[in-house]
């Protein structure tokens, strides 16, 4: 028998195209630091799961084979067990920890697609198609190592890996909204194919991946945030403090993938940014540097 066998996959952030990703637009994404890890220790009884968060406690378990809130576990190691071929199931016991906060939103789902695929020898976007509608660009970011330009075609992908050493980082920073938000209720709710929209996001999504100043950054984050403002018919949590007619120099932000949650980018230069963006409400804050992944 095997011996133990341990995985890890990064977290993820959209920063372009959310939704517009969904129909061909080009996408902007980052991996984070932080991630999940899989531990499979071998045995002979039926396979058994148990999920931690980042403080050590258990928000998942049971046995995967019949466990009703294992469904999405069960559904990803049938679909996984198709496409390697194989018929038998795995025995022993899975156990899976969690390194961010699971209300953040940076992918606790898609890392568990990659940590199920690595375990399994499966290709995890293949695997992403089998069980879910969503772009795939947050399983990509699980066994990148920078940032990444992400386009879906149909049921594959283009994966381009992109620098940003050029990017203003001293000046970015992401703060959490307060709500986490179900991406697979997002995906299901924004039906509209729009290839004006793709295209446009697109075209901002190049614009920032070339930028380098602070105010280049600040400008088309706003640019991206209006629009898909206008496009969705909804109101942006980022604009009221980073638009109005006494908006702070060289600053702007964005929201990150589902609207109303999760987390927003901040580009900011002023010296007071931490303690502006805690009194906008916003915690925790985090400076970039601090989150996203830099290989």
């Amino acid at each position: 028998m095997a011996g133990t066998t341990h995985f890890f996959a990064h977290g993820k952030l959209l920063l372009t195209s959310e939704y517009t990703v969904l129909h061909g637009a080009w996408a902007l994404a980052v991996p984070t630091q932080k991630g999940q890890h899989l531990t499979h220790h071998p045995g002979t009884a039926p396979l058994t799961w148990e999920a931690r968060d980042c403080h050590g406690e258990i928000w998942l378990s049971g046995e995967v084979a019949s466990a009703p809130e294992l469904h999405w576990v069960r559904t990803s190691m049938e679909a996984a067990l198709r496409l390697a071929g194989r018929s038998e199931w795995p025995t022993g016991h899975v156990e899976t920890v969690l390194e961010f906060e699971r209300e953040w939103g940076w992918g606790s789902s898609s890392t568990l697609t990659s940590l199920m695929a690595q375990w399994m020898g499966v290709d995890p976007m293949a695997l992403h198609f089998a069980v879910s509608q969503g772009s795939g660009y947050d399983v990509a970011c699980a066994q990148a190592s920078g940032a990444i330009l992400y386009r879906r075609r149909g049921n594959t992908c283009e994966v381009r890996r992109v620098s940003m050493e050029h990017w203003p980082s001293q000046a970015l920073y992401l703060a959490y909204l307060g709500q986490k938000r179900d991406s697979q209720a997002a995906v299901k709710s924004y039906a509209t194919h729009d290839d004006r929209a793709a295209a446009h996001t697109t075209q901002l999504t190049v614009d920032l991946l070339e930028a380098s100043s602070p105010e280049q950054w600040a400008s088309y984050l706003l640019a991206h945030e209006q629009f898909m403002a206008d496009h969705l018919g909804a109101e942006s949590p980022v604009l009221p403090h980073y638009a109005s007619p006494s908006a702070r120099a060289h600053a702007g932000g964005k929201s990150l993938g589902a609207w109303g949650g999760d987390f927003a980018l901040f580009c900011d230069p002023n010296p007071d940014t931490l303690a502006y963006l805690h009194d906008c409400g916003y915690a925790p804050v985090f400076p970039w540097k601090e989150v996203v992944l830099h290989v």
